[in-house]
Parts: C-alpha cells; sequence; structure tokens
C-alpha cells in the first residue's frame, strides 16, 4: 500500500551552492533596491502632478508605506547575506518540504510521525535519504 508523507529538503553547503545562494540573493537586492528607486520617482512625480495639500498627504502616506516594505526586505536581504557567509561549509541549509509517496507492505516497520523524512542534496544531487527524531536536528 503507498502512503503520501511529508520529507524536509536539506542542501548541504558547498562553495558551488554558496555561490549559488549568494548570486541569488544579490540579485534580489538589486531587483528590490530599483524598486525603492522607482517608487521615490514616482512620488515625485505624483507630488508634482497633485497641487492640492490634502492629495499630498495621501499619496506621501501611500508611498511611505510601500518604500518601508522595500526597506525591511532589503534589511531582511543583508541580514541573510550575512549569515550565508558566516555558514561552514558542509552545514545543511533547510530548503522547504515535498511530499514523498512511501511503499508499505503487511510487516514493514511502521515510521513514528514525530519522525521525519530528510532528503540530503548536495550540488544538485540526492546524496541521502535519514529518518530523524526531530525536525529541528
Amino acid at each position: 500500500m503507498q502512503f503520501i508523507r511529508k520529507a524536509t529538503v536539506k542542501h548541504m553547503l558547498t562553495e558551488r551552492k554558496k555561490g549559488e545562494l549568494l548570486q541569488e540573493l544579490k540579485e534580489e537586492l538589486v531587483g528590490c533596491q530599483r524598486e525603492l528607486e522607482q517608487l521615490e520617482f514616482r512620488l515625485h512625480k505624483s507630488l508634482k502632478d497633485s497641487g492640492n495639500k490634502h492629495d499630498q498627504t495621501s499619496i506621501r502616506k501611500r508611498y511611505k508605506k510601500e518604500m518601508d516594505k522595500r526597506k525591511e526586505r532589503l534589511y531582511a536581504l543583508n541580514f541573510k547575506e550575512q549569515q550565508l557567509h558566516k555558514l561552514e561549509i558542509g552545514s545543511e541549509i533547510r530548503a522547504g518540504t515535498v511530499d514523498t509517496l512511501i511503499e508499505y507492505e503487511i510487516g514493514d516497520k511502521w515510521s513514528e510521525d514525530e519522525s521525519a523524512l530528510e532528503v540530503i542534496i548536495k550540488d544538485g544531487k540526492i546524496v541521502e535519504f535519514r529518518e530523524s527524531r526531530n525536525e529541528d536536528e
């Protein structure tokens, strides 16, 4: 009989993976910075087009809220980049979860719900399947 079971996917940090992750973060940082600059430009344009003080206050609030979101995202991305630089090669990074199909026959050992199946990936290849007693391990 087949059952669906959740599995945690973890990437083993290698120089190559670290480089890929850093590149992805840099691209996100650049994109977020562009969005912020675009919002600033549109704010000034909207303020210029609006002559009413009440409208200008409303416009400023709306743009400030969006700009603050981008600034928080920039802060979070910079923090992630700093943490990635600190990680040692060989560390495991959680990448999410997937559903797996498990085949059980009568007489097979049943895995307890507390144990989590983990799939370990190294440089794009599966290198290990393991049962973990604790998802935080």
